[in-house]
């Protein structure tokens, strides 16, 4: 008998870019890294060698939250 076990692949979400994140939180690039580092803001994710971002569901996450 032969059985497969299917699973749904999760493709990643979008990164938020950080010039997009500078947008929608309408601040300097300094403050978003004095918030990341003072743990204030998550952490971006580095994805791609030099691409770094946040996951949309963190950051609504973080909304939600604030």
């Amino acid at each position: 008998m032969n059985t497969t076990n299917i699973y749904p692949v999760q493709s990643p979400q979008p990164l938020i870019r950080i010039s997009k994140m500078l947008e929608l939180l309408d601040c300097s690039r300094t403050t978003l890294y004095r918030w990341v580092q003072q743990g204030d803001f998550p952490q971006p994710l580095k994805r791609a060698g030099r691409t770094l971002g946040w996951q949309l569901s963190v950051y609504e996450s973080w909304l939600q939250n604030s």
